[in-house]
């Protein structure tokens, strides 16, 4: 049952990145602002979040709930690692939140679309 809802939390996240890239640009500077990103951390930030969102397309194609799911989970942490080396403690504690929070969200907006279809 976890495996499923990562693998549903992995999979509307990666809907989400993809419907955001319209407004990318907004919401990486809202981003930027947030973790107050310095000069020479905006590129290598920019990069990590491209790789991250292109890996996360990657796993939506995946039929298998547990693969996805496990998928999911080292697609994250790697992700975590790369940003890690990028950001301050700081930053990197409050980016985490902000990505943990955007997980458990997301979570619970499938779980409720589950239900309000059954």
């Amino acid at each position: 049952m976890i495996i499923a809802l990562v693998a549903m939390v992995m999979m509307a996240m990666s809907t989400n990145a993809q419907s955001i890239d319209n407004n990318s640009k907004l919401t990486f500077d809202r981003m930027a602002s947030y973790l107050e990103l310095t000069v020479n951390q905006i590129e290598p930030v920019k990069k990590a979040m491209a790789q991250f969102d292109n890996m996360l397309g990657t796993i939506n194609q995946q039929q298998d709930a547990s693969i996805a799911g496990e998928a999911w989970e080292t697609i994250q942490n790697r992700h975590k690692q790369t940003m890690k080396k990028i950001l301050s403690e700081k930053q990197y504690d409050k980016y985490v939140k902000t990505l943990d929070l955007t997980a458990k969200n997301t979570a619970e907006r499938i779980m409720d679309q589950q239900l309000a279809n059954r």
